[in-house]
């Protein structure tokens, strides 16, 4: 029996792990200190509730254990002699309780067993103090994982739960930056998107959260888990802008610290206006009871290009009625129909815009990256066609000058051609005066040398 005692003592001095925690014997009555985990948001509060498991009698060095009155059994793992004497008869070792051992005592404590409650703020340490001798129970709302330190007569706690965090990033588009945060992509054209929670230690009910920025559309039926199945694993929700994602307990709480879980979808980008105000894309993890801690957000930014045209004559006025079309780098011609961008072979089937009274010419919008040509197509009556201008909206490149391009454009008047018989007739007469003055210079050159 006092062997058995030791180990026990032992046991309960050693950090317990996987779900739940016990403590703390006392002489008397003593205070449970409990500090929070290191990464929990500063202004977020922690709940413990403690659970006395059975009543305590000790004096800092033996320590001996009771059944609480009312009880008439103990949770699996324990022993109850006739005198109502508590002794560990589990399969742990090494001090620790064993899984089932843990979940044994969180079966056996009820509503009746909670001796108070404790609030951390943030990090500030949360203690309960005056608490009778026994060997507690002890949960809380980030989790349920609580590590001993010391006991007799006090006891200090530190919540080991880690703080699950999540990173999304772009996996595919037009361009995309190598950490994956920002991506220029044709409007019309789809996005991949990645995010990669990190497991924590002991939290439960997560709750992945992915909000899409207006310009964003979710691909139906896209999203997936690694190596989880929809229904078994977790649960999906589609509302419009708002995806989330509710993992089930059983499916996480086997998962070791500072694993992965990843979430894999799609989006198609639907604004092509997106040069100075990116489609923004916001993912967060929700925990612990009733998912009411979030982590830090992760975001990553979807942008297009633009250009835009300003058409003048000779002198810089504003010319009317000249009609573009671009050209991308395979020679085919930019069409834009509901807010999609294809490319055609046909240039009569290209979207063409035209200069109005002031020159302005519609921009083409939702370009990606890549180099095209502006060509005049229609010309305006009286002047003369204007040359191709090549423009580079350049990958990696999110500032203004860069995707909010601009070409301006000139068109000179036609040079006058010569009337019908016009220049052409004063020749033929003045090569006709030079050949009769040329015959008669001859014919009184004869007449002399004849004289002669």
């Amino acid at each position: 029996m006092k062997k058995m005692q030791k180990i026990f003592a032992m046991l309960i001095a050693i950090v317990m792990v996987l779900g739940m925690s016990t403590m703390v014997y006392a002489a008397g009555t003593g205070s449970i200190t409990i500090t929070p985990p290191e990464d929990v948001d500063s202004d977020a509060t922690n709940t413990y509730t403690i659970y006395k498991v059975f009543d305590a009698d000790g004096n800092g060095t033996a320590i001996s254990y009771k059944l609480v009155s009312g009880k008439t059994t103990a949770p699996a793992g324990f022993t109850v002699d006739t005198a109502g004497n508590v002794t560990y008869s589990g399969t742990g070792t090494d001090g620790q309780l064993t899984d089932a051992d843990i979940a044994e005592i969180a079966a056996y404590v009820t509503d009746s067993d909670i001796v108070g409650t404790a609030t951390s703020t943030g990090t500030a340490a949360a203690t309960i103090s005056n608490l009778p001798n026994g060997y507690y129970y002890i949960t809380t709302t980030t989790g349920t994982v609580v590590t001993i330190d010391s006991t007799n007569p006090n006891a200090t706690v530190d919540d080991k739960n880690i703080v699950p965090d999540v990173d999304k990033t772009i996996t595919a588009a037009s361009s995309f930056d190598t950490d994956g945060k920002k991506a220029l992509a044709q409007v019309g054209t789809v996005v991949d998107f990645k995010a990669e929670i990190t497991v924590g230690k002991g939290q439960e009910n997560y709750l992945f959260k992915d909000t899409l920025g207006t310009g964003l559309a979710y691909v139906a039926d896209s999203l997936s888990v690694a190596g989880m199945i929809k229904g078994t694993d977790y649960t999906l929700t589609v509302n419009g802008q708002d995806i989330q994602v509710a993992f089930k307990n059983d499916s996480i709480k086997n998962l070791s610290q500072n694993s992965k879980i990843t979430v894999l979808y799609k989006a198609t980008v639907t604004s092509d206006a997106l040069t100075v105000n990116a489609a923004k894309n916001t993912a967060t993890i929700s925990y612990g009871h009733n998912s009411q801690y979030t982590s830090e957000p992760s975001e990553v930014e979807v942008y297009n290009a633009k250009l835009t045209v300003t058409k003048k004559d000779g002198n810089g006025a504003a010319l009317k009625g000249a009609g573009f079309v671009i050209a991308n780098a395979d020679n085919k011609y930019y069409k834009i129909e509901n807010n999609v961008v294809s490319w055609v072979d046909s240039i009569e089937n290209a979207t063409e815009y035209t200069s109005d009274d002031q020159g302005a010419v519609h921009a083409f919008t939702g370009l990606a990256n890549g180099t095209y040509t502006l060509i005049e197509k229609t010309v305006p009556s009286g002047y003369n066609k204007a040359a191709d201008q090549t423009f580079t909206v350049n990958e990696h490149d999110y500032t203004k000058d860069n995707l909010e391009q601009t070409a301006n454009v000139t068109n000179n008047s036609g040079s006058e051609l010569p009337s019908t018989g016009g220049i052409g007739t004063t020749i033929f007469y003045a090569i006709g005066a030079v050949l009769v003055i040329g015959a008669g210079i001859v014919l009184v050159t004869r007449r002399r040398m004849n004289a002669q």
